[in-house]
């Protein structure tokens, strides 16, 4: 979870009234992604120095969570007591990103770091143990005041994501909505993020529907893949299978692969197997079977493959398995 605290107060940085160019919608690449989860961690480790440099690489790169990054970056910097600098990088991403979907949160850190009596780290960690209090005793009788903690400028991210896991433990369906509409965007990407993860949780009928539904109308890799990982966590065989023979990117297809395995599906990709033709999706479908354990189904594919560099591949994961099942076909081979 992510940590608010308080700082000094600045004086207000001058914003240039003209606003740049348009941007390109930048790409999403895995190991960005990563990058900018490590810079989330060091944030929740209260080391901002450190996450202010992950930040800047995540800018310098220009990927996908470029507004997040300038976000976070202003956070971190404020936590340091740099309040010229984190209003400096506000202004970055009001005038180099004007429809933002930052623009709120942001908005709201800016008032904190003028305001003349800036609220403490303290009084948002007593407001946190309120809600853990809720979610361990009356969730159900709290969700019009989650709504509002959702809905106000005021509430600090991390407040948010607090208040959309406690929507989410609860049975209600006013709750269940609010956690659908979240995970459908709206708010910032990184509470979408968190509302999309808590649908797979929730597992039923109508969240992983909306599961589908998100990750068809959705543009923002991240949002995919955490799609595909809420289908996996809600064991939506199906929807995932569908998503596998109908997706043209081939990454986004190997990705759905990966989740597929995660479901015990091994009949599922054993006919994957069968069926496809391309090589690096028949490799991805090996290493699904094998990093989900499946050295049975293995052996089977590999008794019949007469593709020579496909039996490489998948002797080369049988060699990896410690399952007798590996073993005496590796034995086998040995002996032929």
């Amino acid at each position: 979870m992510l940590m608010m605290a308080g700082g000094m107060l600045a004086q207000p940085v001058p914003v240039p009234a003209a606003h740049p160019a348009p941007h390109p919608t930048p790409k999403m690449t895995w190991a960005g992604a990563d990058l900018y989860r490590n810079a989330i961690r060091l944030i929740d480790e209260r080391q901002y120095e450190k996450a202010v440099l992950l930040f800047d690489q995540v800018v310098r790169e220009k990927g996908a969570r470029l507004e997040g990054a300038l976000y976070w970056k202003a956070y971190a910097l404020r936590r340091l007591g740099k309040n010229t600098e984190a209003l400096s990088t506000l202004g970055e991403l009001a005038t180099g990103y004007p429809s933002s979907r930052w623009k709120n949160d942001a908005k709201a850190l800016e008032v904190e770091i003028r305001q003349p009596a800036p609220a403490s780290q303290d009084d948002e960690e007593l407001k946190l143990l309120a809600l853990n209090g809720l979610v361990q005793n009356e969730p159900e009788s709290a969700v019009p005041l989650l709504e509002k903690i959702l809905a106000s400028g005021k509430s600090s991210p991390r407040m948010k994501q607090r208040a959309l896991y406690v929507l989410a433990q609860s049975r209600n369906g006013r709750a269940r909505e609010l956690v659908a509409q979240y995970a459908r965007g709206g708010a910032n990407p990184d509470l979408q993020l968190t509302a999309i993860d808590y649908l797979g949780a929730v597992a039923t009928p109508e969240a992983t529907r909306a599961l589908g539904e998100i990750y068809q109308g959705s543009n923002d890799a991240a949002v995919k893949r955490m799609a595909l990982q809420g289908m996996a966590r809600a064991r939506d065989k199906a929807t995932l299978l569908q998503i596998v023979k109908a997706e043209a990117d081939l990454e986004f297809k190997k990705e759905a692969i990966r989740q597929l395995g995660r479901t015990d599906a091994a009949e599922m990709l054993k006919e994957l197997y069968r069926t496809e033709t391309d090589h690096g999706v028949r490799v991805t479908v090996v290493a699904a079977l094998g990093d989900y354990g499946k050295p049975g189904v293995l052996v089977e594919l590999a008794r019949v493959e007469k593709d020579a560099g496909m039996k490489k591949e998948i002797v080369r994961r049988l060699s990896n398995m410690r399952s007798k099942e590996a073993q005496a076909y590796l034995v086998e081979l040995l002996q032929e």
